[in-house]
């Protein structure tokens, strides 16, 4: 991931969550290390939602026999608000969807293959909730190029279903862009499209939010011409 999170201070609540993955139980056993930290997880909870974890827990792989899987391209902060929304606490689960999570949900239910977490993710686009809520305009956009390239890398022999279920079309994404599209700052939005990486989804991103833009125009002069008027009559 970016790791903009990073340049975020921890919540109290995150860093209590991340206190939590950091010790051991009778359950948690499983350990993760990430580019900044390990954590504990229940790799047959995890084995039931992901077809990673899965993979790692049936398959004959050292991941399994040393119970260690090394995740140094990852974010402790990032993969505990994943978990955090996956896994239950307290036998009670909190599936709020919001801008804090957002970002991690979308990359880790693509990266551990989750399908029901991307279901989730479309239902909130669709929601009255993400309508309204306020979101950074560049974190948007970020997401977008997410979704977009998730749904080009999903559609091959990872996924070799004919439905959607695994990845993101361009029907998912486009309430993210009818909501950058009402954006009153129009530079500010060019201004983010213009650093996304690569050429071909800087043109496709901004056409979407030039397409879902509302339509504004001048209203026309009004002429005060009147034909009995004769001081205004040149020619005849």
């Amino acid at each position: 991931m970016t790791g903009d999170i990073q340049t975020q201070p921890i919540s109290d609540a995150l860093q209590s969550k991340i206190n939590l993955f950091r010790t051991t139980t009778d359950l948690r056993t499983f350990q993760i290390n990430t580019q900044t930290d390990t954590i504990f997880v229940n790799l047959n909870y995890l084995a039931e939602i992901s077809e990673y974890f899965h993979i790692l827990r049936t398959g004959s792989y050292t991941e399994k026999t040393s119970e260690k899987v090394i995740l140094d391209d990852v974010f402790t902060e990032e993969l505990v608000i994943f978990l955090s929304y996956a896994c239950p606490e307290g036998f009670e689960f909190d599936r709020t969807i919001n801008q804090q999570n957002i970002t991690a949900l979308a990359y880790f239910s693509d990266r551990f293959m989750v399908p029901w977490v991307k279901q989730e993710i479309k239902k909130y686009f669709k929601s009255e909730d993400f309508k309204h809520e306020i979101y950074d305009t560049e974190m948007l956009i970020q997401l977008c190029y997410l979704l977009r390239a998730q749904s080009y890398a999903s559609v091959d022999s990872r996924c070799p279903q004919t439905s959607n279920e695994c990845y993101f079309s361009s029907a998912d994404i486009d309430p993210v862009f009818q909501k950058i599209a009402r954006y009153g700052d129009v530079a500010a939005v060019d201004k983010a499209v213009a650093i996304l990486p690569d050429k071909e989804s800087r043109i496709y991103i901004g056409e979407r939010i030039i397409f879902f833009r509302p339509y504004t125009f001048t209203v026309r002069p009004q002429s005060y011409f009147t034909w009995n008027d004769n001081r205004a009559r040149l020619f005849f």
